[in-house]
């Protein structure tokens, strides 16, 4: 207990380390920043006990707060999500988060800081495709089933014809989540992103695919997340566009403080069969920005 614990501090620590120094540097020294506003719609929000997203009627509606800075050492990303909706979250009718069993609301939150390897020793870094190397963070925190997980690793800026933006990540990643009984979790992260800008019929595009990996996550084997966007730019300042996600994870059982289950099969200790091994979510929205 005491090595856990020695272990989750010290990725906790490595993570808020690098998060303030990349913040430090970018409050001194932001070179080019992008933050949006984000408002997201859908009637196929289902249910999903991993993800947490899924409604009664599966109606949703998600508010967005987006930001990405570069300053000279590195660059910045936040977001931070708000789902709203009719019992968000709500498992089997037993409550997940910290809004309690009949919220319309959960949040969810993601702070990526990187340093450059090339910009803070003054070497280039790139090899073939490679363009650059970071050190990187990743806190995400959430209010259903209290989710937290801190990743710590490595990311590569990649140069890919087409692209006006390549990343992809891996971490070792630590998380917490009541649906694990609240244990630690020890898993490798893999996290990719891109965008693609292109046109059509004289109307401009931005295609910006997010692909997360959790390999090896104890019962829930590993658990794939994929979410596409598509962007058409109205003027300077608003996008309107449309999100498919998908999320896929082995069926698996899930503790819970559930008694009476009807859509899973009791397993004894609070522990219950999860339904859905994988949910699809497809919403439109807009999303107003601020260079």
């Amino acid at each position: 207990m005491i090595r856990t614990k020695s272990f989750a501090a010290l990725m906790a620590g490595c993570c808020v380390a690098l998060g303030v120094a990349s913040a430090g540097d970018a409050n001194a020294t932001e070179s080019w920043q992008n933050t949006n506003v984000t408002i997201g719609y859908t009637t196929n929000s289902k249910f999903d006990p991993v993800f947490g997203t899924g409604t009664g009627d599966e109606k949703l509606t998600t508010l967005r707060l987006e930001h990405f800075g570069v300053h000279e050492y590195g660059d910045n990303y936040f977001f931070f999500d708000t789902y709203h909706g009719k019992g968000v979250g709500n498992y089997l009718g037993d409550g997940a988060g910290s809004f309690g069993v009949d919220t319309g609301n959960q949040y969810f939150g993601v702070w990526n800081p990187r340093l450059s390897l090339s910009k803070m020793s003054g070497a280039s870094l790139s090899v073939g495709i490679i363009k650059d190397v970071n050190l990187a963070a990743r806190l995400e925190r959430g209010s259903y089933a209290n989710f937290r997980a801190d990743n710590l690793g490595i990311a590569l800026d990649l140069d890919v014809p087409g692209f006006s933006f390549f990343e992809t990540d891996l971490y070792a990643r630590r998380a917490r989540f009541t649906g694990d009984g609240g244990d630690a979790v020890d898993t490798v992260f893999w996290r990719t992103f891109a965008i693609l800008p292109f046109e059509v019929g004289g109307l401009q595009f931005k295609w910006s695919p997010l692909l997360l990996v959790n390999f090896n996550n104890e019962d829930r084997g590993t658990a794939v997340f994929v979410q596409p966007d598509l962007w058409l730019k109205i003027n300077s300042h608003f996008d309107i566009g449309y999100r498919h996600e998908y999320a896929r994870y082995r069926r698996t059982p899930v503790r819970w403080n559930a008694i009476d289950v009807d859509n899973g099969k009791g397993c004894g200790d609070n522990r219950i069969v999860v339904p859905v091994p994988h949910s699809h979510t497809a919403s439109v929205g807009f999303r107003i920005m601020e260079q």
